[in-house]
């Protein structure tokens, strides 16, 4: 991305500039602190430029991470509650497990924002799981209470920062 290969730069500029005002008695000194991990990021930044395609590549994240934590939490409820088999809470660990990778795959950078905007998502589809597999419907409380989700999420996701 741009900000990357803009850090980019700025490392390179500063690393001639130590070797050029270092004393040719040794290497020049290292200007940043050993870091963990590779320079580039496992799960590369979206183009910060495609907003409609990064939205809708975030909605479907959000939607595959809500089933995976839901589906994973019904699972074991339905072991621990309602005295389904062992395997039910088995198969809901290995779908929290994938619910726990998902979120890194989503276009924003910012851990707090990304979950943030999840819980909105998180709520509504909820409702909905219930609703769908339960056949408990929403009231009407419930459905106001999806709509206010909804706006914060795109409050959160969509303001210009």
């Amino acid at each position: 991305s741009e900000l990357h290969s803009a850090r980019n730069d700025l490392r390179t500029t500063r690393v001639r500039h130590a070797a050029m005002t270092t004393p040719s008695a040794g290497p020049a000194p290292a200007t940043e602190p050993a870091s963990f991990g590779a320079e580039e990021p496992v799960i590369p930044i979206a183009d910060t430029h495609n907003v409609a395609g990064n939205a809708v590549i975030a909605v479907v994240l959000f939607i595959i991470a809500g089933i995976a934590e839901i589906g994973g939490g019904w699972l074991v409820w339905q072991t621990l509650r309602e005295r389904r088999a062992w395997y039910f809470a088995v198969a809901g660990g290995v779908a929290l497990l994938f619910y726990g990778v998902i979120p890194t795959l989503q276009p924003m950078d910012n851990f707090g924002r990304v979950f943030a905007v999840y819980g909105g998502f998180f709520i509504v589809l909820s409702f909905l799981w219930s609703w769908l597999l339960d056949g408990i419907r929403p009231d009407t409380l419930d459905f106001i209470t999806m709509a206010v989700c909804m706006a914060a999420v795109l409050l959160t996701y969509f303001w210009p920062r």
